[in-house]
């Protein structure tokens, strides 16, 4: 009988070592499956984040390069329409004379660069407006900005003619002697 007793006792030992490691088993196969949804769940969240990343990054860089444009825009661009104008006009008496230095401000570069291919035109044009002009006219300063907003007016439309954008700011009289 304590042989029964011994062996139902190494059975019940075989039993329990073969379900320790069953239950070692288990567990250590339920880590396993733990770790591997939990990995396989992280890399779809940071690979669905970084296209979302790379979508906010995407709009960053629209969005700087719109600011860059804007900065671009906002950059004034002067010129100037070199030589001076040296224009005769009617007057009482002899000949009167003008001459006047003209610049401008543009806030696109691209202008200036367009205003430098039509100079020729446009300082054709201008001549032509000055020339027009009577000395008691221009003698007052209502007259002389009449006759910048004028001058502005034809650069603009030269351009707007040539290029499709007129985007001339401002035209100043930059010296303005009158004889």
């Amino acid at each position: 009988m304590a042989d029964d007793i011994e062996s139902e006792e190494n059975e019940e030992e075989g039993a329990e070592e073969s379900g320790g490691k069953k239950s070692k088993l288990r567990l250590i196969i339920i880590i396993v499956a733990v770790l591997a949804l939990g990995g396989g769940g992280a890399a779809f969240y940071f690979m669905k984040g970084g296209a979302a990343d790379d979508q906010v990054a995407e709009a960053d860089d629209q969005v700087s390069d719109a600011e860059e444009e804007e900065e671009v825009l906002d950059t004034p661009y002067y010129f100037s329409l070199d030589p001076p104008f040296v224009v005769n006009f009617a007057g009482k008496g002899r000949a009167k004379f003008l001459q006047v230095n003209i610049g401008g401000l543009t806030r696109n570069p691209s202008i200036k660069e367009s205003i430098t291919t039509h100079l020729p035109q446009i300082r054709n044009n201008v001549v032509f407006i000055l020339s027009s002009k009577r000395y008691d006219e221009l003698i007052t300063p209502e007259g002389k900005e009449d006759l910048r907003k004028q001058v502005l007016a034809e650069v603009r439309k030269i351009l707007k003619k040539e290029t499709g954008d007129g985007d001339v700011e401002d035209i100043y009289f930059t010296s303005f002697v009158m004889q």
